[in-house]
């Protein structure tokens, strides 16, 4: 990399994860990260409704970039088909209020594919998280009626995701920048952190 850069990462929703990296030529620092608090739906008739809650997170990642003053925002593209349908629908209009401000603003602007970020990164499931897996199937393959499965000492366990392997993977690359490591519900947080990163190694290995 031939300059340093500042970079936001923003994994866009009503609860918008972020970082902020600054990245040199050789190595990175992560300045801030964090998700905006979650809204609601105005109480007002759709498709209003719709309009008045996109411009209130859009605003708020606005905030984010006057404050930041990154040099490249990275965004995580949106996926048809993941999302109930208005799920989908108020994602597609906050994307529309940040591709339109990025046009007229001129700011540079990467987009990312979910599985070209997580390939870029490194979230790839373990051994031990497969093997986990495959034992929480066969119990329940075995006893389909069963509600929760515990391991030998007694803590209860769970089939790992895709979530669980983002969190791991964010904690892997920042745990010296956290002030303490990621749980399962700061997911957000996560997929800020590994998007600004997959800029970071996808510049890198050019």
């Amino acid at each position: 990399m031939s300059k340093i850069e500042r970079i936001l990462g923003l994994d866009i929703s009503t609860k918008t994860g972020f970082s902020v990296i600054v990245s040199g030529e050789k190595d990175f620092t992560l300045e801030a990260y964090g998700k905006i608090d979650k809204t609601s739906e105005p109480k007002e008739a759709y498709p209003g409704s719709y309009v008045t809650w996109a411009y209130q997170c859009f605003g708020k990642i606005i905030e984010l970039i006057e404050l930041h003053k990154p040099d490249v925002l990275v965004i995580e593209e949106t996926a048809g088909g993941s999302k109930s349908a208005y799920s989908q629908k108020i994602l597609e209009f906050i994307h529309f209020l940040m591709a339109r401000y990025i046009k007229e603003s001129g700011i540079k602007s990467v987009y990312y594919q979910t599985e070209t970020w997580r390939r870029i990164v490194g979230c790839i499931m373990t051994k031990e998280e497969k093997e986990n897996n495959k034992k929480i199937k066969g119990l329940r393959k075995k006893n389909p009626d069963i509600k929760v499965i515990k391991n030998e000492k007694g803590k209860r366990i769970g089939k790992i995701g895709r979530k669980h392997v983002n969190v791991r993977r964010a904690n892997e690359l920042f745990g010296k920048f956290l002030k303490e490591p990621l749980i399962l519900a700061d997911e957000d947080q996560a997929d800020g952190l590994l998007l600004a990163m997959a800029h970071i190694l996808s510049k890198k290995n050019g």
